[in-house]
């Protein structure tokens, strides 16, 4: 006999041991995988197009609603968060956050994926979420829906549980792909993060789907990068000595990240329609005057780019988006960090480079220490280093800084890990099994009590 949770159970093959050749057809997986990849990529590019028209009327709202009427942007904030967290809760708690320590989950356990209602509210929620002001990005939630299209592929195609967990893994990585157009850094996402491990099997199928993907997206968006940075000159060598600081500075603040974020999910998870309420009426406040701090920050890296900010506005705004991002992602509504970890990244780049400019004025640009801060703050957060070098690479398309940035990246992604601090995904998956686990003993708990009474 049989129980409900062995059911819901996937059991994915091992590995060791088994004959690939006798259960994986390679050519027709690599077909199946590019279809995901395409799919993933529409769903990716609908979710972007979907998000601007959002932050769009976001904007119409703080503009058009002043004097005694500039209480009108703040409730309505108010109302769409609160729904967002009651539509999460209510139909698809695993789409809450970023997704991706769900999926991670899921592969590692091989348990039912709801693909369904996760790409539903990951979909719906994270626009109206992100729209709201939420500081929040839309990475996390295009790798979890990417890999919710390929198990909705994969219970299509009626495959086997090995190649299921390739199309999931495939669908993510292209959906990492298509929202930052890094097709090569979606593929080392699906090895380095997801599968943890490289074979020709992984990689011919995960290749597939994030090329498809990205062709896709730029089809719609075109093939430029997602950051275009002023005209960088090739840095001299001393610039190492200050990569080397630098890699330390970065790798305490993403230590930092990752230890408060964690304890604050402690402390307000009971609290999430209070939190998105206040939240709410403070992004209605901070949007009268600072409204490019709202939302995924695409205004706030132009203005860093372009050198707008003042050394005293830096510091605000990198202590204020790192405080609205940890909270964000306290209301449990869908949306990831992978976007705002990269702009605090940019701001702490951008501090310090004035640091520099001290001691050697006019030595370095602006852009080289926004590349690596990039890189330093992934690296220092994810700890996926290898992934975090390619990712910023592909997405500035500043290749000539290959050196520094891996220096950066190795120092960043030490710190953290002297200090036994696991990497944010790792960490955030323990956190919601542990949930499960006091909630699964709550409710024997009370089953047993009502035996009783």
């Amino acid at each position: 006999m049989i129980d409900n949770s062995q059911k819901k159970r996937v059991a994915f093959l091992p590995y060791k041991g088994i004959d690939q050749r006798s259960f994986l057809q390679r050519r027709k997986l690599a077909v199946k995988a590019a279809l995901v990849g395409a799919f993933s990529g529409m769903v990716a590019v609908a979710f972007r197009m979907g998000l601007k028209q959002a932050e769009a009327l976001r904007q119409f709202l703080l503009n058009n609603y002043t004097g005694r009427a500039v209480i009108v942007p703040a409730l309505v904030f108010v109302v769409i968060l609160c729904f967002v967290v009651w539509l999460v809760k209510r139909y698809a708690p695993e789409a809450s956050g970023s997704g991706i320590p769900h999926l991670k989950g899921i592969l590692e356990e091989g348990s039912e994926f709801r693909a369904l209602p996760v790409l539903a509210v990951k979909f719906f929620g994270g626009i109206l979420g992100i729209g709201s002001g939420l500081a929040l990005g839309r990475e996390g939630p295009t790798v979890q829906m990417g890999g919710a299209v390929g198990a909705l592929f994969a219970r299509f195609f009626s495959v086997n549980p090995s190649e299921t967990r390739l199309l999931i893994c495939a669908g993510a990585g292209s959906g990492l792909s298509a929202a930052f157009n890094a097709p090569f850094a979606g593929l080392l996402f699906v090895l380095e993060e997801l599968q943890h491990r490289l074979d020709r099997f992984s990689v011919v199928v995960a290749f597939s789907a994030t090329i498809s993907a990205n062709i896709v997206c730029r089809l719609v968006f075109g093939a430029a990068p997602i950051f275009i940075l002023q005209q960088i000159s090739r840095p001299e060598l001393s610039l190492i000595l200050w990569c080397l600081l630098f890699g330390v500075f970065v790798g305490f603040a993403g230590l930092a990240f990752n230890l408060l974020l964690l304890r604050s999910l402690r402390v307000f998870a009971p609290h999430r329609y209070l939190l998105a309420a206040v939240l709410g009426l403070v992004f209605g406040a901070i949007g009268l005057y600072y409204p490019e701090l709202l939302g995924m920050g695409h205004e706030l890296n132009e203005e860093i780019i372009a050198s707008q900010l003042s050394f005293r506005l830096l510091l605000l705004f990198f202590f204020a988006r790192f405080a609205m991002t940890i909270l964000s992602y306290n209301t449990g509504a869908p949306g990831g960090i992978f976007a705002p970890l990269l702009l605090l990244g940019m701001l702490a780049g951008a501090i310090f480079h004035h640091f520099v400019a001290w001691f050697q004025p006019g030595q370095f640009d602006l852009g080289v220490f926004l590349v690596l801060g990039m890189g330093g703050m992934f690296s220092a957060i994810v700890r996926s280093p290898l992934t975090g070098i390619i990712l910023i690479l592909e997405m500035t398309s500043e290749f000539s800084l290959l050196l520094p940035l891996m220096t950066v990246t190795i120092l960043a992604y030490a710190v953290p890990e002297f200090a036994n601090n696991r990497p944010v995904y790792d960490a955030l998956l323990d956190h919601d099994r542990l949930k499960k686990i006091e909630k699964a003993r709550e409710a024997n708990e009370h089953a047993e009590l009502r035996t009783l009474s």
